[in-house]
């Protein structure tokens, strides 16, 4: 029998190496700025701006630009985007 401590620890490594804090912290955030469309039609770009914002001060200071910053940017943006879809 598998002891589901251990398989829980090894699910929960697995998704935290592959879906690191920081990419999920740009993914959420990208999200929840999105979100605010639903308050003002144009701020349905307000986290792909912030994205790119973001990056763009990351390669001035640090030298160097992320792609998986970028990525789960975008990919909240689009789940935004979706929710506030729904819901006009």
């Amino acid at each position: 029998m598998l002891d589901i401590n251990l398989l829980y620890k090894q699910i929960a490594t697995t998704i935290l190496f592959y879906l690191r804090f920081d990419l999920q912290l740009h993914f959420f955030w990208a999200m929840f700025l999105t979100l605010f469309a639903v308050f003002w039609q144009p701020f349905i770009y307000l986290g792909l701006v912030a994205t790119i914002i973001k990056e763009a001060l990351d390669l001035w200071s640090k030298g160097h630009w992320s792609w998986d910053d970028v990525v789960f940017g975008i990919a909240g943006c689009i789940v935004g985007a979706y929710f506030v879809g729904m819901l006009s």
